[in-house]
């Protein structure tokens, strides 16, 4: 199991290039064979460009699937939680929609 804390990794979450740096390290473990968890203890918010870099791009190399078995989030706050959701729902269906 792998443990990345956000707040140790970047300064901020309302970019892509924070957001890029997470998915660095959760496709490192995901292509490791590992779960991933990623805590947002000391996050008040979290920007749709950092979610998109940092997960929703998972999505150019893992299915759906595999993100939602391996990848958990905690210590998240209802907006963060909300936002990661919608946007999976959102790019979930427009590849089911392509396919």
């Amino acid at each position: 199991m792998v443990r990345i804390i956000v707040k140790d990794v970047v300064d901020n979450c309302s970019d892509n290039a924070s957001g890029l740096k997470i998915l660095t390290l959760v496709e490192e473990a995901l292509r490791a064979g590992e779960e991933v968890t990623v805590s947002f203890e000391g996050v008040s918010y979290v920007s749709t460009s950092f979610v998109n870099s940092a997960f929703i791009n998972l999505l150019e190399n893992f299915t759906f699937n595999t993100i939602k078995a391996k990848l958990s989030f905690i210590k998240s706050t209802i907006q963060i939680n909300k936002l990661i959701k919608e946007r999976f729902a959102f790019e979930t269906k427009k590849i089911t929609a392509v396919s």
